[in-house]
Formats: C-alpha cells, structure tokens, sequence
C-alpha cells in the first residue's frame, strides 16, 4: 500500500504517515529501492482497526 493509500484511509495528510514512520507511530513502512516505500495493507488496517472482508462460512 502507498503512503497516498495509507494517509486516504487514516483521514490525514501523506507527510503525516511519513512523520509518523519516521516517530515510529503506527506499521513501520518497508523499503523496495532507494525511493519506493510500501506498507503492509494487513499491518495498516489492523493498526487503523478497520476489519477486513472475510469469506463467511453460512
């Protein structure tokens, strides 16, 4: 997940996310290359305790 997609649904500002990574606020991003940042999607929406869609057995 982006930085974009990440500040989208925490309701704030890109250069928040990134000031919280650098705090250590929140799921720490992961590095691909010298400039591309991810986030784990899982880690995002647990820490934001937004549940997932999950297949129901009924």
């Amino acid at each position: 997940m982006t930085r974009r997609e990440y500040a989208a649904l925490a309701r704030v500002h890109p250069d928040t996310i990134k000031r919280w990574a650098r705090a250590g606020i929140g799921p720490q991003p992961r590095r691909i290359g010298p400039r591309l940042v991810r986030y784990d999607r899982s880690e995002v929406l647990a820490y934001l305790q937004i549940p997932t869609a999950k297949a129901s057995a009924s």
